[in-house]
């Protein structure tokens, strides 16, 4: 097995390096594979046809690969035939979504031809988004492919020389969520896409990431759970080798489904409360449900794969927070408030705000999203034009949450 380098870690980083995180249990022999919960009854109010078009977006199932879709997972991502459908109810010239997440709604207003802004507070967010919505030349993608080889080649000549690799201290620390065998190849190729001169570096890191925690003990991208997964010596390796002919192939598929002309997403790390873009036509996003996910955590293998600064004290509806959940709640409603008010600053006058968000739940009360958007809405002078849910039974709590588009319009 390789080598790593401790050559940078002080006495006191060293300590416990090999216990697990805390509040983690024995799970299944297999991971978890989520699904959308299913929708049931549907309300609309305001304008009818576009409410009845955003329940068919709501009601959107099932798999969905088109292009880049299938790329990377990501936790509670929109469905892509539900952002597919929002653009066609709101068609523009640009689109912009401040909590771009993984990319959902980025790609599928590249391929209806928008000139495209994207922007979250989650670094891996940027990551994957950025490798979602990458539009490359024929040429691009047959150096990204050599590339590619050159990366699985430097890697798997590393594990087969035992070769000293370097690792920042911070994953070392997470070092017990792997079987040694996956941690030693996942090293390799960190190490060899780290050392790696080129300009397509990020849709490497990507592909890397894809890997980080299907390969962990962790159940899923939204669980802690621990599951012992056989793996063989060199699985990792395979898998970064056919993840990286799969990738490349829907990079070309979506180059063929882009409108020629069509821009270049432009994709930041900001925070929603001060996007970085204006002046756009449409926006259309899906902000965190209160008290449903800890997004920035969730992401602790990616963060210390790739040292992130992920910024979690200024994540918005965290379930964290709802500990205390008069103070969150209010903490949620003043964000809201904030983000809703600088999207209603970057649209054009006629342009349109959608916002897919859906009811949270702690202590065994539902947190209402309805309600406190709309006003947040009317307090950013924007009006309001349809309100379409529907009923979502949460197997969880056992309990039925209502999930919202919320379509405004500033005069």
């Amino acid at each position: 097995m390789p080598k790593h380098s401790n050559e940078y870690i002080s006495h006191g980083d060293l300590q416990d390096l090999t216990g697990l995180p805390k509040r983690v249990n024995l799970g299944d022999a297999k991971k978890r594979i989520s699904g959308q919960v299913s929708a049931g009854k549907a309300h609309i109010e305001g304008d009818m046809e576009l409410g009845k078009k955003c329940v068919t977006a709501l009601r959107s199932s099932g798999e969905f690969k088109r292009a880049t879709q299938g790329f990377h997972s990501y936790p509670a991502r929109l469905h892509p035939e539900a952002a597919r459908l929002l653009l066609e109810a709101l068609p523009g010239k640009t689109l912009a979504d401040p909590f771009c997440g993984g990319g959902t709604l980025l790609v599928e207003a590249l391929i209806a031809g928008r000139q495209v802004f994207g922007s979250d507070l989650n670094p891996v967010a940027t990551l994957v988004s950025t490798a979602r919505t990458a539009l490359l030349s024929q040429e691009q993608l047959t150096r990204l492919s050599k590339e590619l080889d050159d990366i699985h080649q430097i890697a798997a000549q590393a594990m087969d020389d035992k070769r000293h690799v370097y690792l920042h201290p911070a994953i070392l620390k997470y070092k017990s969520w792997y079987k040694t065998n996956c941690f030693d190849e996942l090293a390799c190729l960190h190490d060899a896409i780290r050392n790696y001169e080129s300009e397509l570096k990020p849709l490497m890191q990507a592909i890397f990431s894809s890997l980080v925690v299907k390969y962990s003990l962790r159940a899923s991208d939204t669980s802690n759970k621990v599951v012992y997964i056989p793996r063989k010596n060199g699985a990792v390796l395979r898998a970064f080798k056919e993840k990286s002919k799969e990738y490349t192939a829907q990079l070309a598929e979506l180059q063929t489904l882009v409108p020629p002309g069509t821009a270049p997403a432009m994709i930041t790390l900001a925070d929603a409360r001060h996007p970085n873009f204006d002046n756009v036509d449409t926006i259309i996003t899906s902000p965190p449900y209160p008290g449903t996910y800890d997004y920035l955590p969730l992401q602790q293998l990616r963060q210390a794969w790739f040292n992130l600064d992920m910024r979690e004290k200024e994540e918005i509806g965290s379930r964290r927070a709802f500990k205390q959940v008069k103070a969150a709640y209010e903490a949620w409603l003043k964000d809201t408030d904030n983000w809703i008010q600088a999207s209603a600053n970057a649209l054009v006058k006629g342009g349109h705000l959608a916002i897919v968000v859906g009811e949270g739940m702690q202590a065994g009360k539902l947190l209402r999203v309805a309600k406190p958007t709309i006003q947040a809405a009317e307090k950013a002078k924007l009006s309001f034009v349809t309100s379409a849910s529907v009923e979502r039974f949460d197997p969880a709590t056992k309990m039925k949450k209502i999930e919202y588009i919320l379509v405004f319009s500033k005069p």
